[in-house]
């Protein structure tokens, strides 16, 4: 694994942090000792100083974090979720000869079993610092009340070495050894949305290099400032501290599409919250000329845009249903990649998303994407599915498709989008009825895909049915969305033909 080094002036001992491995890396554990564990581990190979601190004591867990940043050393917490035998096992896989224990006699004291073999700093700074001083604030102001969700929810201040005072900072470096001139991590982001009790994994990131970003909710496609911020830094690698932040993939998906540039039609790298309309008039199969085709269905969607208030989509017919199984066998006709692709550009230059229509036929929903990827790489470009239309066979039965079907048309966009560093990529499932997706409530949906489920009309130009709506808005997968069929015959006031629960994230306008 990479490592840094840097030699110990005094002593000669080694000092090493660590590139955390892979592009992304999520800690996320929610026990403050436990976090600061793994924290050390994923930051620090050696380090001749440990900072020790109790998980229980709010003021000195801020302390200890701003102490470790202070003098390049990792954090580590006791009376939390770890043992003492555990922390004097890291102590012992760090080389650290010497422990800094933040608090008074009492805390050293306390501390006792898990400092291990190491000789013993105390460090009581004479006033509260600011980033102790605002953790005990957040953590602390409802503890009368009882109430953990709030402190789960306080915001702490990030544990920079400047949040200690100076003078308090030479004393303590004077009983120390001393790192010259350590080499720090380079490029590496630690994404940080702060709370209680991630101080000391804090602390660590930052003692070792590690350059923080703040990102609110751990969502940073969300954030234009935290977008703008990751693409400035290029970096080579980021690490979440926080629960938040998902899974690491996940992670990794939203750093590598704010430095990539690419975006959404208006600018964003997140389809929803928001609502799009589309058109009956999509581009058809077979046409001589699907560019010019393209642009008329682009002003016919803009049109009913303005009418229904959202943004215009435009459907691309990629495949449709075949009554003979043609020479593979899947009952269906592909567009050729050379048909479909001038339409594509057509409407992405008129700045609206696009959908990519298929029928499944007797093949998997999934079995279409291959011929489709060249597309699926470009910025604002979906899929539209029918499971309604599946032919019988390859594990189906007709007119239904198993949750594992449409799991893995997820899951391939998700890989697109995650390898090409693209936006969210959407995914319309039509569905007259829930039951067209066997067990559909187990989707998985990661945050690179946006899927919509939308209600269908009885036929082309009619709204959806009250009793369709009922039965496909009930029950959705989480994180899943809900389209609607819009008649032909639109009123004055669309408002007041428009559901409005649960959210109406897309409408097909006829």
């Amino acid at each position: 694994m990479p490592t840094a080094e840097g030699d110990d002036g005094k002593t000669g001992e080694k000092f090493q942090v660590r590139d955390p491995s892979g592009p992304a890396l999520v800690l996320d554990s929610t026990d403050p000792a436990e976090l600061a564990l793994t924290a050390s581990q994923a930051f620090f190979h050696a380090s001749p100083i440990a900072v020790i601190a109790s998980a229980d004591d709010v003021d000195a867990r801020a302390t200890a974090a701003a102490t470790g940043a202070a003098v390049t050393a990792p954090v580590l917490l006791t009376d939390g979720g770890v043992s003492d035998t555990n922390v004097v096992a890291e102590l012992e896989r760090l080389g650290a000869d010497t422990v800094v224990v933040v608090g008074d006699e009492q805390a050293v004291a306390d501390v006792g079993p898990a400092a291990g073999k190491a000789d013993v700093v105390r460090f009581d700074p004479g006033a509260l610092s600011a980033a102790a001083e605002a953790a005990a604030s957040a953590g602390k102001g409802d503890a009368g009340k009882g109430d953990a969700d709030k402190q789960d929810d306080a915001k702490v201040e990030l544990p920079t070495a400047d949040r200690l005072h100076a003078a308090d900072l030479d004393g303590l470096r004077a009983k120390i050894p001393d790192v010259t001139d350590p080499e720090l991590l380079q490029e590496i982001l630690v994404a940080v949305d702060p709370k209680p009790g991630q101080e000391a994994a804090i602390g660590t990131a930052l003692a070792a290099g590690a350059v923080p970003v703040e990102v609110p909710g751990g969502d940073v496609a969300a954030h234009a400032g935290t977008v703008e911020t990751i693409r400035a830094l290029k970096p080579l690698g980021v690490v979440g501290i926080g629960a938040e932040f998902g899974a690491a993939e996940d992670l990794g998906w939203q750093v590598a599409v704010a430095t990539s540039g690419a975006t959404l039609p208006d600018g964003s790298l997140q389809l929803f919250p928001g609502r799009y309309i589309s058109t009956s008039y999509t581009v058809p199969a077979g046409i001589a000329d699907p560019a010019a085709d393209a642009v008329r269905a682009v002003n016919a969607a803009a049109t009913n845009g303005e009418v229904l208030g959202g943004s215009p989509l435009v459907t691309v017919t990629a495949s449709v249903r075949s009554s003979a199984p043609g020479e593979d066998g899947d009952y269906v006709d592909e567009q050729p990649l050379e048909l479909l692709t001038p339409a594509v550009e057509a409407i992405r230059d008129a700045g609206q998303i696009v959908l990519l229509d298929v029928a499944p036929g007797v093949q998997p929903l999934a079995a279409q994407l291959d011929d489709l990827e060249p597309l699926l790489t470009r910025p604002g470009v979906g899929l539209s599915v029918h499971p309604e239309f599946r032919v019988a066979g390859n594990g189906a039965e007709s007119g239904s498709v198993p949750v594992a079907e449409l799991q893995e048309v997820v899951d391939r966009l998700a890989r697109i989008a995650t390898a090409q560093g693209l936006p969210q990529i959407m995914l319309e499932v039509h569905q007259s009825t829930a039951a067209s997706v066997v067990d559909r409530a187990a989707l998985r949906i990661p945050s690179q895909v946006a899927v919509v489920f939308t209600a269908a009309g009885p036929a082309a130009g009619q709204a959806t049915a009250g009793g369709v709506w009922a039965d496909v808005a009930n029950d959705l997968p989480a994180h899943a969305v809900l389209g609607w069929s819009a008649p032909s015959e639109v009123p004055a006031d669309a408002t007041s033909i428009l559901p409005t629960e649960p959210l109406l994230g897309l409408v097909s306008a006829g």
